[in-house]
């Protein structure tokens, strides 16, 4: 094999970690996609969500308010409510951003 074509040399990951309203980690999730006011987070459909959650965009220690939106099997969608990271923070991660607001992906 040879490992200076390999698709899997070029991946990136990413993960969030959702937050309950007092800071107790939820869930630990890669980063599905992102937008300007959302994010979709890689989460067990059966995972119950409750009022009050934040997102950590590790290693960062700075958490987002958020409301979860649009789910399917995999993965939850989630608005940011007062803002989120800076635009640069999924900068270099090719096929991660989307310029579609939230209100159109929660649509689908």
């Amino acid at each position: 094999m040879d490992v200076a074509h390999s698709p899997l040399r070029s991946a990136v990951m990413r993960f969030a970690e959702i937050l309950d309203e007092v800071g107790k980690r939820l869930h630990v999730g890669c980063i599905m996609a992102a937008g300007e006011d959302w994010v979709e987070v890689s989460m067990p459909e059966q995972m119950q969500l409750g009022a009050g959650l934040q997102v950590r965009f590790l290693p960062s220690m700075l958490s987002h308010g958020v409301e979860p939106g649009w789910r399917s099997a995999d993965r939850v969608g989630f608005t940011y409510m007062h803002g989120g990271p800076p635009e640069d923070q999924f900068a270099g991660i090719p096929g991660l951003r989307d310029p579609r607001p939230a209100a159109l992906k929660a649509r689908r």
